[in-house]
């Protein structure tokens, strides 16, 4: 990273006696360039405009600008702070060539080893013109151009007095003429947009491209080469094949290249396969970078990449020279993080997409062929013949009918129970502070809601009841929370290793972001953690009138339902005490004393524990012998010091899933090769008010 070097004292005194200190909540650029200011941090800065570029458009609907901003701080170096800007056009500042500018609440960052700021939403951007400032101490809010945004904070009056003094004082002999300033200007228009698929690249070709790194860079002294993907294929490209025993020339149905080869491919090579990798050479300072901060599975956007056929006229290769003049690009070889999806590129949201179908059709694709070679493939037995795809029996149509028929009687029998539930529904006292989707659907009762649902069907001509393993199904339902899992609040929250899927809207946890080769080692434990909520609670039917012996239910609570329900975000429950405090009193209002309930269980299970441990009677045992039952009494007595239950019953969304558990039994794996269904019930659309 680059820094400001401290300026010479004598620069420091010159300055001080000119100096006027920054308004409240500001930083100087100097601060910022010698770090500091720690990265992250939101700041605000007042500067002069030294440099600016057009507004030009991005693939999100933001566009993006920059202005280079230099402050009293250093007046007499050749630095600027740079301010790069994503908003809509329409909301973008157009200062003149030292303008002032006043910057609130922008984020800085590292980009290409420089400091600079990236805005935000909260991010707000003042312009006063420089030819209407006035003398000090008069206030320059004459000079103050109209809010870019309605709901941006104005500056105060000690800004305006602060801009007066810095306009008047500073140096500005680092402003460009106005001719220069819109020279630079124009050329910011005349930006070629050179990103480009691996797919579409050809020979002779300079484009920039966001690819993941698949073999970690290889140090050739005075080069460096890594070999990239971005995940679509390229018919110039080399081949690498999963399996080694076939040809290279590949054959229909096989998109991946497992079932054939090239000679020479390395036996160490980790995927992708197919024509879906090129080889990158680094050359310089760029090759110095590759190796020191690029590794195997790193995210990197390579600029100025020259395509050309490498050594065997076979095959395209990547090349990243060394730009040896003094306008050139620097450094061409970006690091992006996985870490922010609301600044991330769409462009390398759609790589990671590609990657991780990628990856799903490649696993399919290896089962088949290890199926195959297993003798799997064509060696089973035949499928019973039946009729011709698309035809039915008259049997079957008889069949179908009668279940059409149990159907529409039994939807006629629940609507005239729903409308008995209706008229039951105030005697219920549901919480008014717990609300739920779809009000206009019916009310289930728990015990219709896990009674297994049998399908009829036939097999070798005989009618035959199957148990599904589970259904896709939806209910609402009137309930009270009698239980929940695990036993503390603080557990309530857990955490998880973030990896690159994160960054899709459509990732779903765990399963995407953890793979078979993680679990069970210490990388689970390395890079930054993702908390996410993980409990679930036990739900008992409300209804008097529906109670039997399957009245309760356990529901799974997952991260984004629990956002929903609690209205907290996941986190460190042990190390926020306060939010811990905040969850409590939300809950609370969902089960009322449960809490507390089960923490009295506990410490009178303890209690019986000890006291057994310690061969001792019950507290309210007679001296002396007694018989079994006053021993019982006494065991009674004990149990009715103990807080009875207490909430309010409320209306709730249960869905109703099936999830793959590993199973040893292959006469129970019913969900593929040593996997099983099992049934599980979850809670949605459910939301306890403030």
């Amino acid at each position: 990273m680059t820094l400001l070097q401290p300026s010479s004292s004598a620069a420091l005194s010159r300055n001080a006696n000119r100096q006027r200190p920054l308004p409240s909540g500001y930083v100087s650029i100097r601060d910022i360039l010698e770090g500091t200011v720690s990265i992250g941090r939101l700041v605000s800065v007042i500067g002069l405009v030294k440099d600016r570029r057009v507004p030009i458009p991005t693939n999100n609907n933001d566009w993006k600008s920059s202005l280079t901003l230099y402050d009293k701080s250093v007046e007499d170096e050749d630095v600027g702070l740079t301010i790069n800007i994503f908003r809509p056009e329409s909301e973008m500042p157009q200062p003149d060539a030292g303008d002032v500018v006043v910057v609130i609440s922008a984020k800085l960052q590292s980009y290409r080893g420089e400091l600079s700021l990236i805005t935000n939403w909260s991010t707000a951007i003042h312009v006063y013109s420089a030819s209407q400032i006035p003398k000090p101490p008069k206030s320059a809010l004459p000079a103050l151009g109209p809010p870019l945004r309605q709901k941006d904070r104005l500056p105060a009056d000690k800004e305006h007095e602060y801009v007066a003094w810095l306009y008047h004082s500073i140096d500005k002999d680092a402003i460009p003429d106005v001719e220069t300033f819109n020279i630079k200007l124009d050329q910011s228009r005349n930006v070629k947009q050179k990103f480009c698929l691996l797919k579409d690249v050809e020979e002779g070709q300079f484009c920039d491209i966001i690819v993941n790194v698949v073999k970690d860079p290889y140090d050739e002294m005075e080069r460096a080469s890594l070999w990239v993907t971005d995940y679509t294929e390229n018919e110039h490209f080399y081949k690498f094949s999963w399996d080694s025993t076939e040809v290279s020339e590949g054959r229909d149905g096989d998109p991946y290249g497992y079932t054939t080869t090239k000679m020479g491919v390395s036996s160490n090579w980790a995927g992708p396969y197919g024509k879906r990798s090129i080889q990158v050479t680094c050359f310089g300072v760029h090759a110095e970078q590759a190796l020191k901060e690029v590794k195997f599975g790193s995210w990197v956007r390579l600029r100025n990449l020259q395509i050309k056929f490498g050594r065997n006229g076979s095959n395209l290769e990547g090349f990243l020279r060394e730009d040896r003049s003094a306008s050139g690009p620097g450094v061409q070889i970006d690091i992006l993080a996985t870490d922010d999806p609301d600044n991330v590129d769409s462009r390398f949201k759609e790589a990671i997409r590609r990657k991780r179908t990628y990856e799903k059709d490649k696993k399919k694709q290896q089962k088949n062929f290890a199926a195959n070679e297993g003798g799997q493939g064509n060696g089973g037995k035949r499928k019973a013949e039946g009729p011709p795809e698309g035809k039915t029996t008259s049997k079957q149509r008889r069949n179908e009918k009668r279940a059409m028929e149990k159907k529409e009687k039994k939807a006629m029998e629940m609507k005239k129970i729903q409308e008995k539930e209706e008229e039951n529904l105030a005697k219920l006292g549901l919480n008014d502070l717990v609300k739920c989707e779809n009000p206009d659907q019916p009310i289930f009762a728990v015990s219709f809601i896990v009674d297994p649902i049998p399908w009829q069907t036939t097999v070798n001509g005989q009618e035959a009841k199957i148990t599904l393993p589970f259904t896709c199904a939806k209910y609402r339902a009137n309930v009270r929370v009698v239980d929940y899992r695990p036993r503390k609040l603080e557990d309530f929250a857990a955490w998880r290793k973030s990896v690159e899927y994160d960054l899709l809207s459509d990732c779903s946890g765990v399963s995407d972001s953890e793979s078979d080769e993680d679990r069970g080692t210490l990388d689970r434990y390395a890079g930054e953690k993702i908390w996410e909520w993980q409990f679930a609670l036990q739900l008992e039917e409300a209804n008097p009138k529906h109670k039997g012996e399957n009245n309760r239910v356990w529901v799974v609570v997952d991260n984004i339902e629990a956002q929903l329900l609690v209205n907290i975000d996941a986190l460190d429950l042990r190390a926020n005490p306060d939010d811990l405090n905040n969850l409590r009193e939300q809950l609370f209002k969902l089960w009322g004393n449960l809490e507390e309930c089960k923490e009295q269980d506990l410490q009178h299970k303890q209690a019986v524990q000890k006291r057994f441990a310690a061969n001792k009677p019950p507290p309210s045992s007679p001296i002396g012998p007694a018989n079994n039952q006053q021993a019982q009494g006494a065991n009674d007595d004990d149990n009715s010091k103990q807080s009875k239950l207490s909430n309010k019953p409320f209306t709730c969304c249960i869905q109703q899933y099936g999830v793959k558990i590993p199973e040893e039994n292959p006469r129970k794996a019913n969900a593929g090769e040593g996997m099983r269904w099992e049934r599980v019930f979850g809670l949605f659309g459910t939301k306890i008010c403030s």
